[in-house]
């Protein structure tokens, strides 16, 4: 399972982890645990989601040789 984070104002980063078997949410300031919260309105009730913006890691595409050529 791939986790999924988040940014927002003020150094607040929020974070899918898992918990005791079950999936939470870590939310942080500055580096520094907050408190997990058991669903997005658990973290609605610390930090606006609105302020809140995904972090999304992208994954470089394999470079292909070019072609005619052999790896």
């Amino acid at each position: 399972m791939t986790a999924r984070r988040w940014a927002g104002e003020n150094g607040v980063e929020v974070e899918t982890t898992i918990l005791n078997g079950r999936e939470v949410y870590r939310l942080s300031k500055d580096g520094y645990f907050v408190a997990y919260c058991a669903t997005m309105d658990d973290v609605a009730a610390i930090v606006p989601p609105s302020g809140l913006i995904e972090i999304v890691e992208l994954i470089p595409e394999p470079e292909e040789p070019p072609s005619g050529e052999s790896p």
